[in-house]
């Protein structure tokens, strides 16, 4: 994307082509078939669109994977009828480990590299690790509420350091 940005016309179009690709397995694990190519499209194009709003210094695949799920969003609004999925079928239509799980992982760790190390390991003990903010708070030696207050001042930071409205 940054060398995209920088005029490069070649890079741009290979960046265009690897998100057709990883944009197409996103929408194919969440959406019927007739619905994919459509989306996998206004995905590239507000990609396009939206490309002077990405912060350079920020990883991509978040800013990339935010504007499809917001293109997701919007297409679950304009639709009237939810379909119902059986149970025993959500685990065929969750996201298996992969390229876009590896990614996101390794994007994560470097968003969560960016947080002083308190704040970054009560994130990755509360959100990754499940384990209860009264337990991480007494780990920690700090009242409940205060590390309450700290979880949510961290994630509202990281949720506006990777959406695309934020840049």
């Amino acid at each position: 994307m940054v060398r995209g940005l920088d005029g490069e016309a070649l890079a741009y179009r290979q960046l265009l082509a690897e998100l057709t690709r990883y944009f197409r397995g996103y929408f194919a694990r969440r959406l019927s078939t007739a619905d994919i190519e459509d989306l996998v499209q206004e995905t590239l194009l507000a990609v396009h669109l939206n490309r002077d709003s990405y912060d350079r210094s920020l990883p991509f695949t978040p800013w990339a994977y935010a504007v499809a799920r917001h293109k997701l969003a919007d297409h679950f609004r304009q639709k009237k009828p939810v379909p119902h999925l059986p149970l025993e079928d959500a685990a065929d239509r969750s996201t298996p480990e992969g390229s876009e799980d590896g990614t996101v992982r390794s994007d994560l760790a470097q968003l969560l590299e960016r947080l002083p190390a308190r704040q970054r390991s009560l994130i990755e003990e509360v959100k990754l690790q499940g384990v209860s903010v009264e337990e991480a708070a007494r780990r920690r030696g700090v009242s409940a509420v205060s590390a309450r207050v700290m979880l949510h001042r961290s994630l509202k930071w990281l949720t506006q350091s990777v959406g695309p409205e934020a840049h």
